[in-house]
Order: C-alpha cells, then structure tokens, then sequence
C-alpha cells in the first residue's frame, strides 16, 4: 500500500490508558484517526473522567463511540443486564448529564453515533459511519429512555431506519462501521467474534441493527471496507480466547477488545491497540504491541 490512511482502532480501555499511551499517539506514531471503540470506563464515571481527559489531550484525530459503561450508574447497568428497563429508565437524566459532561470533555466532533465522517487522501476517498452508541448486545435495545430523548431512538428498528439514512447520505463509495459492539450473523458459539460467553446455550450475542445497516449498504453498491467493534472481549469465559478478525465477503470485521488492553507478558509490558491501513479500496489489519 502507497501512502496508505493509517488507523488505530483502541479496545474497550476500562481505565487501562496512561501517558505512555498519549504519548505514543501523540508523538511516537504516524496514525492519522484514533478509533476508541467504548467502554472507557469500569463501573465509576469520577475514575473514567480522568482517562477521558487523558484522550482528549491526544493530538491525532479522533473518534469515540460511548460504550454500555460509559455515562452510565452502575445501578443503571445492572438493571439492563437483568432487563429492568423500568429501573433504568429512572436514570436517564443522569445519564444524559454525564455524557454531556463526556461531550464537554473531548469536543462535540469527537463523541461519535449516528454520525458520517469522510476522509480523502490522494486516490483513497472512504466514510466511517458510526453506528448505535450504548450498546450491550442482543435482541434488546438497551438504554432505550435516554436514546429516545437524545437521538429519538425508541426501538431496534427506528436504529436501523437511522442507520440506513446515514447510508443514504454517505457520498463515499468505500465506507467503513464503527459501532461499539459489532453485527449479528457471524456465529453462535462463545468463541465466535460477537458470540456470546456468559451463558449456557451460547447465541450471536451481535447488533441486528447495524448487520442490516451493512447489508443495505452493500446492496446500494457500497463498498463496506471494514466493520470496527469491541465490547465481546478476547478472553472468553470459562477460558479460550474470542476469534477477532473475520473476512465475510470481501469485508473484514474487527473485534479490537483485548482486555486488558495493557497487561504483563515475559517479563514486560505491552499496551495492546489494532491497526487498519486504508489505501485506495484496500484494507489491512494488524494487531500491535506497543512496549510499556
């Protein structure tokens, strides 16, 4: 690739950055995007303030899309992943507080869903699209109080009529998904990319949002580059590790969420983030390990 775009796309950080880390994107990288797939925070929005201060004083471009933990009570989380939507309805508001404290951090540019991006460079000419911001996986919309009254999102399916608006209005022949957890369609079992770990009879634990927001796309002509998520991490429970890059016709899908993202190995260590090289209708992935 000649003079390719180059992208970082970070994993769900749970608090795992450090100035080694702005550093590196700041002054010890040639990237021209950082992608931060969500899911900065742990369970403490106060902890996570910090690390998105940290993110905002990174130079490169970037986008981030908010993930299940991110502006979110724990109280709130845990009333979705019981499917309490009464409970967290009461949260709401403040949850659309904190990520406006969130969009006062890193800018209004910055805070990414629902959104088109395009980027030229020479002969490569691509969109990002981002996709439904909040997500947890599965058949139900989570969060659904605060995506009603921020973006007017009440269901799975006004998501994928928004979707496929962004879609409509992308110029771009090349485009590229961003979302925070990634499409259905790409396998049942635990270790799948998306296929879900934490229960007994497995599933495709994708969004079936954004698998039609990419299927429209392609029947429109669209070439969809890749499609960029985490949220699933790596290590599986119950032990194994998660499938993170898969190629399904002509699209490669990209599961960035190692956690933690820096961790030990042999004696060092190793802060982990994937790397897409955009040239032309070309891409090509890499995993990184950036020495600590």
């Amino acid at each position: 690739m000649s003079d390719p775009f180059r992208i970082a796309v970070l994993g769900d950080l749970h608090l795992c950055w450090t100035e080694t880390d702005t550093a590196y994107f700041n002054d010890g990288s040639d990237y021209d995007l950082v992608l931060f797939v969500g899911d900065v925070a742990g369970y403490s929005h106060r902890q996570a303030l910090a690390t998105h201060r940290a993110i905002a004083r990174v130079q490169t471009p970037k986008l981030l899309i908010p993930g299940n933990h991110d502006g979110v009570h724990v109280v709130q989380l845990i009333a979705e992943v019981f499917g309490s939507s009464a409970v967290s309805d009461l949260f709401h508001g403040l949850q659309r507080r904190r990520c406006e404290q969130l969009r006062g951090i890193l800018g209004e540019e910055v805070l990414a869903g629902y959104t088109t991006h395009r980027y030229r460079r020479g002969e490569t000419d691509f969109a990002i699209l981002t996709g439904r911001p909040h997500s947890m996986g599965g058949s139900r919309l989570a969060f659904r109080r605060y995506l009603q009254s921020r973006f007017g999102i009440g269901s799975l399916a006004d998501s994928t009529r928004r979707l496929k608006e962004l879609v409509d209005r992308c110029e771009a022949e090349c485009v590229l998904f961003f979302s925070h957890n990634g499409p259905t369609g790409l396998g049942y079992r635990r270790s799948d990319i998306w296929g879900c770990d934490f229960r007994p009879q497995e599933g495709d634990f994708g969004d079936e949002d954004l698998y039609q927001a990419i299927d429209y796309a392609k029947a429109l002509g669209k070439r969809v580059l890749a499609v960029v998520a985490g949220h699933m991490h790596h290590a599986v429970k119950g032990g194994g590790r998660r499938q993170w890059l898969v190629e399904e016709d002509g699209t490669l899908y990209v599961n960035a969420a190692r956690v933690p993202r820096i961790f030990r190995q042999n004696g060092h260590t190793y802060h982990h983030h994937v790397c897409l090289e955009v040239a032309g209708s070309g891409v090509r992935v890499e995993e990184k390990l950036v020495r600590g």
